[in-house]
């Protein structure tokens, strides 16, 4: 009998020490919530591209970008910058060493693959390139066009979004759009403030560059999206370039990108880019807008976020 008592105390006092520490691992964890200090998972975007063989001969390949990373701050850039061959063989040590990645486009998502970065990168177009080990099938959308070319100039597969977390879902649902004609006419107005002076050539010919007293009409809408609450990206360049080749300041025939926001006001974006995607990548109930760099011997992404109040580039060297 005093065997038994002893065996039931003894269990008493150990179902009282587990209920003790269920409640204090409780208590720290509400404590942690309450204060902010809980542990995310690390979100890492990155983007699927399709890449030109490095030499003559080579057969293109399917490759995971690693770009940004969040923190506690916002979005930041992976390091880019190496000086000599010895920095960008090192350089892969500041990337994560295999990530499962979540493909992702139009809020919709693709599929899934992973990738390992290399021990070191041979060319500064490397830079954040990660290796597919997976051998499940590579997501990809539409067939191969120039129109993600970048500074190659090879029609390439088009890039697709890639999440170390499956947050593919678009928040703010950004679609593309036809604008108003007052939205159009305010638009030219802040590109004609910007540009106000033009120079163009009267033909190939005589390829002699003067100032070109250009109209609205010439003032091309090339893209234009709207999120579903009342925000709207939009694209403006002019057409009609008659030089043969770039001569002086020809940034006005390059596509300049726009935002407006709910109140109708406009602001000037950035230009040699162009929309890749849009989605809730860090799941805090807001979209991030991704764009490509394109412009000469320079690619890489810009991203930008908190209502286009923040961003980031990665930017990298072809050569």
């Amino acid at each position: 009998m005093k065997k038994t008592l002893a065996i039931f105390a003894m269990a008493s006092i150990q179902a009282s020490l587990l209920c003790f520490v269920i409640a204090s691992e409780n208590q720290v964890t509400a404590q942690q919530v309450k204060s902010g200090r809980t542990q995310q998972p690390k979100v890492i975007l990155g983007v699927l591209e399709d890449l030109p063989g490095e030499y003559a001969g080579d057969s293109d390949f399917r490759a995971v970008r690693a770009v940004f990373e969040k923190n506690s701050d916002g979005w930041s850039a992976f390091p880019t910058s190496a000086k000599s061959e010895l920095d960008l063989q090192s350089l892969a040590k500041s990337y994560p060493n295999s990530v499962t990645w979540t493909i992702a486009f139009d809020g919709k998502n693709l599929g899934v693959v992973t990738a390992e970065t290399p021990k070191k990168y041979n060319f500064y177009s490397e830079i954040g390139i990660e290796t597919i080990t997976s051998k499940r099938p590579v997501p990809t959308v539409g067939k191969k066009s120039t129109d993600y070319a970048g500074f190659t100039g090879d029609p390439v597969y088009r890039p697709l979004v890639a999440i170390s977390q499956p947050n593919v879902s678009d928040s703010d649902h950004w679609k593309p759009a036809q604008l108003s004609q007052d939205l159009i006419a305010s638009a030219r107005q802040q590109f004609r403030s910007k540009f106000p002076i033009v120079t163009n050539c009267r033909n190939a010919d005589e390829n002699i560059p003067r100032s070109w007293k250009y109209h609205d009409e010439d003032i091309h809408i090339t893209k234009a999206y709207a999120s579903n609450d009342n925000w709207s990206l939009i694209d403006l360049n002019l057409t009609g370039y008659a030089c043969d080749g770039p001569q002086g300041d020809d940034s006005a025939f390059v596509g300049q990108w726009y935002v407006k926001n709910p109140a109708g006001e406009l602001r000037f974006l950035g230009t040699d880019m162009w929309l890749v995607d849009a989605g809730d990548y860090d799941n805090r109930g807001s979209s991030e807008v991704l764009f490509s760099i394109d412009r000469y011997n320079r690619g890489g992404y810009r991203l930008f976020y908190r209502n286009f109040t923040r961003s980031a580039e990665f930017e990298f060297s072809y050569q």
